[in-house]
């Protein structure tokens, strides 16, 4: 199973780890954390699997390894689906 964005969004990073996320498909505003944002513009470029999200980002990040990132990369993926910007397919 892959992930892909919905659609597009806007961005404003609010300088203090929350990012604001327009989505003008919905009209809706979202506030995601840095991690969230960093998938969706993962996503943005390719679709990808869980696994290839979890390997970009162990190697991406280097204060968060194992299973605490793991952790972190399945609930932000399970709250971008929550508000629709993600897809499964």
């Amino acid at each position: 199973m892959k992930w892909r964005v919905c659609s597009q969004g806007r961005t404003y990073d609010t300088g203090h780890s929350l990012i604001v996320y327009f989505d003008p498909s919905s009209g809706t505003t979202h506030l995601i954390n840095e991690v969230a944002d960093w998938l969706l513009a993962e996503l943005a470029v390719n679709p990808l699997t869980t696994e290839q999200l979890l390997s970009r980002f162990m190697s991406h990040s280097k204060e968060i390894t194992g299973p605490e990132a793991e952790e972190l990369v399945n609930k932000q993926i399970q709250t971008l689906q929550s508000f629709d910007l993600i897809e499964a397919f």
